[in-house]
């Protein structure tokens, strides 16, 4: 899956392309733009649009500031039937009414939820911004939000990323606070110690990523020592250095949630992206046209064997009785033509095959001479004979076989009888020499 995350920021829009497998994570390509009055957002957008390639997934990540929070406690492990009940959950529990807001949830540990809103007018902004420009977000959500992704945090901490505050508790998001304007290390340490006030015990170290990488020295007075995220050794290839990594491990870290079906979408509802939906249904219209234009043209072509069949038919009938009428000049007109000549074929078929057995006959005849007193039984099948008869002597037997040698190729006496008048039964068997009727 590919994933073209976007990171929008008051003077900078910074852009990845990341290719997401089960295994492994590619990044296609990356860039920064600084938006000032010479380069607007709009020509970041069309450079952006110009050079982008294949069909990926676009997420817009919109600022921190535009989300608000609230840690839930329900009896639910499914995050789908969570959301189904967190409207009535937050209902009277917030100031704004929910129907005016786009709502997520992340879990956050035993049986705790974070739940998650920004009004829908912002997150409406957002995507016309961006539509209007040539880029139709798909998914709207925050970097903060993919923060459990984040490669090399441990899975306790608290983070600071330069313009919001995170906790990570066992490898999850439990609470975050944004800072509107450039925050110092005393307001990190107020956050905190606010938290550590209401019962929330902190966790053993501050992590600091991306534009805050070396803000803080260790020096200044934080509650918690300060650790500088540093490249992961197995995404060393992904990451040219350490600058590299920072800017580009939270839009990482989105990509990698979005595959895991972690990431919270703020674009659902009215505001849910629908010109997916509109491509695949132009998609199955073309798809459905193009097959009923192969079934039409199927039909027309069969129709068209089909006549071209039928015209051979007639004019080869047409032909039949053209010959019946020169073959049986003086016969009226047949009712199946093919029929009639089939059957006189057939006859003259029979009438050569009884003139050839009968010159064989008269062959043997002439062969058998007068010391052969006769042949009761002659049988042939194709080019075998079988002879019966009755001679005078088994001498007159042995010549009539060697009369037969003109005639047979191979020749054989079966059993010789003798009767009490001293004449004699005989049978012989051969084969018809070739060109031999």
């Amino acid at each position: 899956m590919d994933y073209l995350i976007l990171q929008t920021e008051e003077y900078r829009l910074t852009v990845a392309h990341f290719g997401v497998s089960r295994r492994s994570t590619e990044l296609v390509g990356a860039a920064s733009f600084e938006l000032n009055d010479e380069h607007s957002l709009a020509d970041a957008v069309r450079n952006i649009v110009e050079k982008m390639t294949g069909s990926p997934r676009i997420i817009l990540c919109v600022p921190p500031a535009l989300f608000a929070q609230r840690s839930i406690t329900l009896p639910l492990t499914d995050l789908r039937k969570v959301r189904e009940v967190l409207p009535t959950q937050l209902q009277g529990d917030i100031a704004q009414p929910v129907d005016d807001l786009a709502l997520g949830v992340v879990p956050s540990g035993d049986g705790r939820f974070l739940a998650l809103w920004a009004r829908k007018g912002d997150i409406s902004s957002a995507i016309a911004q961006f539509r209007d420009l040539g880029l139709d977000p798909q998914i709207i959500t925050s970097l903060l939000f993919a923060l459990p992704e984040q490669p090399g945090l441990p899975a306790d901490c608290a983070v600071f990323d330069g313009s919001s505050l995170s906790i990570l508790t066992g490898g999850r998001l439990t609470y975050f606070r944004t800072f509107s304007a450039d925050a110092s290390a005393s307001m990190i340490a107020a956050t905190l110690s606010a938290l550590e006030l209401s019962g929330v015990e902190l966790p053993p170290r501050l992590c600091v990523i991306g534009s805050a990488a070396h803000l803080f020295s260790a020096a200044d007075s934080l509650p918690l020592p300060v650790e500088t995220v540093e490249v992961p050794a197995e995404l060393g290839h992904l990451f040219k250095n350490d600058e590299h990594f920072h800017q580009l491990a939270g839009l990482y870290a989105v990509a990698r949630a979005s595959y895991a079906g972690t990431l919270p979408d703020f674009r659902q509802g009215e505001l849910a992206w629908t010109a997916g939906d509109a491509k695949l249904r132009r998609k199955l219209l073309l798809t459905g046209i193009l097959t009923v234009t192969v079934i039409v043209l199927l039909f027309i072509n069969k129709g068209l064997q089909y006549r071209a069949a039928t015209a051979d038919v007639a004019s080869l009938n047409k032909s039949i009785a053209a010959i019946y009428r020169e073959i049986f000049p003086t016969r009226a007109k047949a009712v199946d033509e093919i029929s009639e000549i089939k059957g006189e074929i057939r006859k003259l078929a029979g009438v050569e095959g009884s003139i050839g057995y009968l010159d064989l006959l008269k062959k043997l005849a002439d062969a058998k001479g007068n010391s052969i007193n006769g042949l009761y039984e002659a049988e042939l099948e194709g080019r075998n004979l079988r002879i019966k008869g009755d001679s005078r002597s088994s001498q007159a037997v042995n010549e009539f076989k060697a009369a037969l040698a003109p005639l047979l190729a191979t020749a054989q006496l079966g059993e010789v009888k003798s009767r009490p008048d001293g004449t004699v039964t005989f049978s012989l068997a051969g084969t018809l020499k070739e060109g031999t009727k």
